[in-house]
């Protein structure tokens, strides 16, 4: 009898605009959903500096250690 290969997920370290955070998230789409952000709102973001466009979110793998940015505007003055 053989055992199945399971993976365990452990969480990544990344940064929001600067703050510490733990994720299971693969995905940059995924790590918006799961911190509460509105795809659907005016939301730009940036992985270690780098923008990433909204059509590419799903595709961007998160690694260790990755700094993201989020940017949204804000009304009013």
């Amino acid at each position: 009898m053989t055992t199945p290969n399971l993976q365990i997920a452990s969480a990544l370290s990344v940064q929001i605009n600067g703050e510490p955070v733990q994720t299971f998230s693969a995905t940059l789409a995924n790590l918006l959903a799961e911190r509460g952000y509105d795809a659907t709102q005016a939301v730009a973001c940036a992985v270690n500096r780098n923008f990433v466009a909204r059509t590419l979110w799903a595709q961007q793998v998160l690694q260790p250690g990755d700094a993201i940015e989020v940017v949204s505007p804000v009304v009013g003055g």
